[in-house]
């Protein structure tokens, strides 16, 4: 959908049927291409073709108007703002397609409108994908030296990367990749629908608050009353840990300083409270079917409680995680709360060469160190290479 329209009131949209079995991406750019009356998977507003001739945008003789490239304005932000996004999406469900993370223009039609993945897509599925940062590809956001000593996969934006869509002609040359899983991210959501059970049960909403890596995913059944009352409030604005949001999104900007070694707890914590949630479904929705068959109130009443004590359950957890990773890496150490005891992490070789570390306060070279007069250089050096630019092309290679 998009507004427009020549006397500036109303606007235009365009709908096309995805495949049974078949998965479709959009990422802030039209992905719909040319449109025709005869095909049977597309409708669209029925002054679309008239109002474009009006405005000088596309004519019959141009052949079937594409949808995308008349009403679009291409790329949102920058090169691959959006497509990196589908390309990494469609890679991952199916990598047997082979498809390019490079394709020429914002208009190119190297990637299909939908691909059927290489095997059946389910909520783990669904969820990692959400928290994808392009780890292991040419777009990794984890990777030196913009990810920093411990693979930071967020940015603050740069010049280039502010939302002015680039034009005819126009390549921006700089800026970071956009990935799933941003930093700015309010909550995201993965609806599930199971036909073979009634409404109430068969509706799931797996809501996750703050950005989606570093969150949990919890299910909101379609059939419930109510939500829990952190659930119901909250602002970006005032700091509050009785919101739902504000406990996700305090972990999310902490483990920044020290990505590569929280994130594994994170992820751990994740896998327990969501994994739990999945292998209940069975149990919990037996029960609901079974009250339901019965007296509806009732299955909707009992899947509220349990919406409810799910979600505060993990809430609860999620603070304690919080308060333990605040902890355990206060000022950037390794602090054993069980031991008692104090680690320095210290910063990788490569970081420590990058920086420039083994010049001290003051920036010479060995030999420059060996020429002051009383001054015994130890010898050591933090890396063999000696070259911070070819340890960091090594690292990113190697």
């Amino acid at each position: 959908m998009c507004g427009g329209t020549p006397d500036g009131t109303g606007g235009y949209w365009a709908a096309q049927r995805i495949n049974p079995g078949e998965i479709f991406v959009a990422a802030n750019e039209f992905r719909i291409r040319e449109l025709s009356e005869d095909n049977p998977d597309q409708i669209f507003a029925k002054n679309l073709k008239e109002d474009a001739q009006a405005m000088g945008w596309w004519k019959p003789e141009d052949g079937d108007l594409d949808w995308a490239q008349v009403f679009g304005v291409g790329e949102y932000s920058h090169p691959y703002y959006s497509q990196s996004r589908v390309w990494r999406i469609f890679d991952r469900l199916a990598p047997s397609l082979g498809l390019s993370p490079y394709v020429e223009g914002p208009f190119s039609k190297a990637y299909p409108f939908s691909i059927k993945p290489d095997s059946t897509v389910n909520i783990t599925n669904a969820v990692s994908i959400f928290r994808d940062h392009y780890e292991g590809t040419v777009y990794d956001l984890t990777a030196p030296p913009a990810g920093g000593p411990f693979g930071d996969p967020y940015r603050v934006w740069g010049p280039f990367d502010l939302h002015d869509a680039p034009y005819k002609g126009q390549l921006k040359p700089g800026s970071w990749p956009r990935p799933i899983s941003t930093d700015p991210c309010g909550y995201s959501y993965v609806c599930q629908g199971r036909s073979y059970l009634p409404d109430p049960i068969g509706g799931i909403c797996w809501l996750g608050m703050s950005s989606p890596a570093e969150t949990c995913y919890l299910p909101f059944y379609a059939g419930i009353y109510d939500v829990p009352e952190p659930y119901k409030q909250g602002s970006h604005w005032n700091f509050d840990l009785n919101t739902a949001f504000w406990p996700f999104e305090l972990l999310q900007n902490y483990a920044r300083l020290m990505y590569s070694y929280m994130i594994p707890q994170i992820k751990a914590k994740q896998a327990q409270i969501e994994g739990a949630a999945i292998a209940n479904q069975s149990v919990i929705e037996a029960k609901a079917v079974d009250l339901y068959k019965t007296n509806e109130r009732s299955a909707r009443e009992f899947l509220t409680e349990y919406t409810r004590e799910t979600a505060l359950n993990a809430l609860n957890e999620w603070k304690a995680l919080m308060g333990e990773m605040i902890v355990t890496y206060r000022n950037g150490n390794y602090n054993d709360v069980e031991n008692k005891t104090i680690t320095n992490i210290g910063y990788p070789d490569w970081w420590y060469e990058y920086a420039r570390y083994q010049y001290g306060p003051r920036v010479y070279d060995g030999e420059g160190l060996n020429a002051i007069p009383d001054v015994k250089y130890v010898g050591e050096e933090v890396n063999i290479t000696g070259d911070p630019i070819a340890y960091i092309q090594t690292y990113q290679t190697g």
